[in-house]
């Protein structure tokens, strides 16, 4: 698949928006929730939604404009980032322990199900960069 920089550019911001809005939620609760007196974190589905947004903007558009690699490279970077945030809902829904409606949720750092789920979306990033490297 042949894709100019330019259209990916657009794309990537696009998507870089969106990784920056939600992370902003995200922190504009932590924020709220510490105001309360609670304890704040930032839990690993966040990390996730980070790594993400570092690959967008380190693979799509950092390393061609510096002459790294090219728009192919950088097309391989969009869909692994594209990978990453389509697990970020999920991680976040199993941070809250969501995904069984007959427990409580435990308030620990990295529940069970959050494990389950980001050990899901690794697999799915090894097997991404796998098949993205052979091509």
């Amino acid at each position: 698949m042949h894709l100019d920089l330019e259209k990916l550019w657009t794309a990537a911001g696009v998507l870089a928006g969106l990784q920056v809005t939600g992370f902003t939620l995200r922190i504009n609760r932590e924020i709220e929730m510490g105001g309360k007196g609670d304890l704040t974190w930032l839990p690993l589905a966040d990390t996730l939604n980070l790594v993400s947004l570092a690959v967008t903007m380190l693979g799509v558009f950092l390393a061609p404009i510096l002459g790294i690699s090219g728009a192919s490279a950088a097309l391989k970077a969009f869909g692994l980032s594209v990978l990453l945030l389509a697990g970020y809902p999920f991680a976040l829904a199993s941070h809250y322990e969501m995904f069984n409606p007959r427990t409580r949720r435990t308030m620990t750092y990295c529940p069970r199900q959050e494990r389950i789920v980001l050990s899901m979306v690794a697999v799915a990033v090894v097997a991404y960069v796998v098949l993205a490297s052979t091509r």
